[in-house]
């Protein structure tokens, strides 16, 4: 499902349905928090702040895969991120 905005924090989207599978994210604290509770797999794009760092930890431990900036997305890098993430099993 895509859509121009959810709710925040992304509780009811996480928690509300089965079949999500991954979860694109700034890198709030909030999102991040509830997607690992979740079990669902991160594709990070940090706008500012304290994002960078929070994709960072996740990254590390193979439960998110980092954009470098949003000013840097292309759909190949989105496509490969998520593929990635779909794809590979140590993400689930």
């Amino acid at each position: 499902m895509t859509q121009s905005w959810f709710p925040n924090p992304p509780f009811s989207i996480l928690a509300g349905h089965k079949n999500i599978r991954a979860f694109i994210t700034n890198g709030g604290l909030m999102g991040m928090q509830e997607a690992i509770s979740y079990g669902v797999p991160m594709v990070g794009i940090p706008l500012f702040g304290d994002q960078r760092i929070n994709i960072q930890s996740y990254v590390r431990k193979k439960v998110a895969i980092s954009l470098d900036s949003i000013h840097d997305v292309t759909e190949e890098k989105l496509t490969s991120a998520l593929n990635t993430i779909l794809k590979d099993p140590t993400y689930r």
